[in-house]
Formats: structure tokens, C-alpha cells, sequence
């Protein structure tokens, strides 16, 4: 049975760090580029949006003893295959994965471009995939 203290906490730091990037949604993408300050709050707190969401789909996958992901994309996966998330949930997903393990490895090669277009286009979608595995659980 998935700890609901685990999955309300994670999304309490997911909504604090979704409010953080709030501030700097209607900045424009000169701005944005000129300034490397606003560009490591936003890459910071994407970055730990995504970790949030890691740790709660690894922890429904292993809760609900749906198995033992290898990796984050795995466990994506599991929550796909067992009908928790749809394709369109998976594929955002992946690409969160994805974008978070840029940034924690690979610092130097993140595309500002990127990193506007989820600030602009993406932040509500973020969301929106937080609720979807959530909704069952807690």
C-alpha cells in the first residue's frame, strides 16, 4: 500500500518549487537567455520537480508490488503498462527523465531553448501528470 505521507509531501515540494517557477513565467526569452540567474532558478527547480515526481512513481510501482523498476524510465513504464498513466502521461515522462538526468550529469549541455519551452508550455502539463498517478493513491 503506497505511504500517502511519501506521495503529499513530494507534492508539496512539487508545488512549491511549480510556484517558484511561477515568477518567471511571463518572462521573455531575451530575458530569460541574458540572465543567468533566472535560468538556474528555473533549471534548479525543474530539476527538482522531476526528482519529486522520480521518487513517487518508483515508490507507487514498488508499494503496489507492480515490481522492481531498473531505472526511473522503467518504472514510467510499469505505471503505463498497468493502466495508471496514459501514453501521452508516459511520453512527458520520459522526457522529465530525461531532462533531469541533462542537468545532473551533463550540466554544461542544456539548451536554454528547452529549458523556456518547458517553463512556457509545460509547467500546467507537469501537473497535470502529478494527478493523474496521484489520484488512485492518496
Amino acid at each position: 500500500m503506497v505511504d500517502k505521507f511519501v506521495i503529499t509531501s513530494r507534492i508539496e515540494q512539487i508545488d512549491k518549487n511549480l510556484e517558484k517557477l511561477s515568477v518567471y513565467k511571463g518572462v521573455s526569452f531575451k530575458k530569460f537567455f541574458d540572465d543567468p540567474i533566472v535560468q538556474d532558478v528555473v533549471e534548479y527547480n525543474l530539476f527538482q520537480i522531476v526528482n519529486h515526481i522520480i521518487d513517487i512513481i518508483e515508490h507507487v510501482v514498488v508499494d503496489e508490488n507492480y515490481g522492481l523498476p531498473e531505472s526511473s524510465y522503467n518504472a514510467a513504464q510499469i505505471l503505463s503498462e498497468k493502466g495508471i498513466i496514459s501514453k501521452k502521461d508516459l511520453d512527458m515522462l520520459k522526457k522529465m527523465i530525461g531532462f533531469s538526468n541533462v542537468i545532473g550529469q551533463q550540466y554544461i549541455n542544456i539548451s536554454k531553448e528547452i529549458v523556456y519551452k518547458i517553463l512556457m508550455d509545460d509547467l500546467s502539463g507537469i501537473r497535470n501528470v502529478v494527478t493523474t498517478i496521484v489520484q488512485g493513491f492518496c
